[in-house]
């Protein structure tokens, strides 16, 4: 499907995600494959609630959602391929959501050409309904699905027995899978040895229709960072796949998640989130550091435009406005302090998403071949 030279995004279907998806120059959606998360949404707690009954609302919006999220995949990320986890979703509803995804996108390829190619993930954390579908409809479709190995997997030791079970006991192939080994956190004390002992643990290395190595070195949050300064954090996930790649019997494709966590944390609706620019460079992030929105007598949201003109003014760093729409927002941004219009949590995360899915695009398509 794609070799090492193309990138896998790890994104969860949220707004900020789907405008940075949107926004992507055609030269870039060439070279990336996103793998699309889906996560609960938020329930509307009023304090009065019990934890079933917000996981129950939660569950009906979810369900109510459902029939247009291949549409929506279609309108935010167009006909190319995707991917599609759904391991985030609440057992009670995953395997049917992942059913109707699936079945709706099927009903779009009768009416489109090219056709939408939708990739469900599966892993062996996945509960055998939710396997079970993905398999009907690699039978119907043609498409494959990509098996998601997690570091866990790894501890234990039957991993590449189970690896061949799987295929044999359900008739599918390596060529027909793609093979995502997810190793979630990673960062500057990761032994890049250790996880060269694990990957080689997968059997047929070179079998599989593409090989993807994952990992995500950016911080669960910026609270250790001093408010009102600027700081370089090392890109740690990617450091370590440039080392892996020398390594292994078969060169990985990239994936990583973005400017994010990779472990999902729903935040709630007391937070106080920071006013940060997240950008990425070639080897680090740059993190422009404000203080909570929410904080009595403080800037709250004037602080946008003022940290976009503090990183726009550093001709080193900044790519200009032409790089990818996210460069473009920010440069907007830094030309009036005093603009009402600040952009808020959403933007500036789809502008930092944006960014750094172009750079790692480019990234990509400059590696040399070894």
């Amino acid at each position: 499907m794609f070799n090492h030279k193309h990138y896998v995004p790890i994104l969860r279907w949220r707004a900020a995600e789907k405008g940075a998806l949107l926004k992507l120059k055609d030269e870039h959606k060439s070279l990336v494959t996103p793998l699309i998360e889906f996560i609960m949404p938020q329930p509307n707690s009023d304090g009065e609630k019990t934890p079933k009954e917000l996981l129950q609302e939660s569950i009906e919006k979810f369900s109510e959602n459902i029939p247009g999220i291949a549409d929506q995949v279609v309108k935010y990320w167009g006909r190319n391929t995707v991917f599609v986890d759904v391991q985030l979703i609440d057992g009670s509803i995953r395997a049917e959501t992942l059913k109707k995804i699936l079945e709706h996108g099927k009903q779009l390829d009768i009416f489109m050409i090219p056709v939408i190619t939708i990739i469900p993930v599966v892993g062996f954390e996945s509960d055998s309904q939710t396997r079970r579908v993905a398999l009907e409809f690699i039978k119907q479709s043609g498409h494959g699905l990509c098996l998601r190995i997690t570091d866990s997997n790894f501890k234990e030791k039957t991993l590449s027995g189970d690896i061949e079970n799987f295929l044999r006991e359900n008739g599918i192939d390596t060529k027909d899978i793609d093979m995502l080994i997810d190793f979630k956190v990673v960062n500057e004390q990761t032994l890049v040895d250790s996880l060269v002992e694990k990957i080689n643990v997968i059997p047929n290395l070179e079998g599989w229709r593409t090989f993807i190595v994952a990992g995500g070195a950016f911080p669960q949050d910026l609270s250790h960072l001093e408010k009102h300064n600027q700081y370089d954090i090392p890109r740690s996930d990617w450091a370590i796949w440039k080392n892996l790649t020398g390594k292994l019997k078969r060169q990985p494709s990239f994936a990583d998640y973005t400017v994010q966590y990779p472990i999902y944390l729903q935040q709630t609706s007391a937070s106080n989130p920071s006013a940060s620019i997240r950008y990425s460079l070639e080897e680090k992030w740059v993190i422009v550091r404000g203080e909570g929105l929410r904080n009595p007598k403080g800037a709250g949201f004037k602080q946008y435009p003022a940290q976009a003109q503090i990183l726009a003014n550093q001709k080193n760093v900044f790519k200009g406005k032409n790089f990818s729409a996210g460069d473009a927002y920010i440069a907007e941004k830094a030309k009036d302090i005093n603009t009402k219009k600040t952009g808020n949590p959403k933007t500036w995360l789809e502008a930092g998403i944006n960014h750094h899915v172009s750079l790692v695009a480019d990234q990509i398509s400059s590696l040399r071949e070894k």
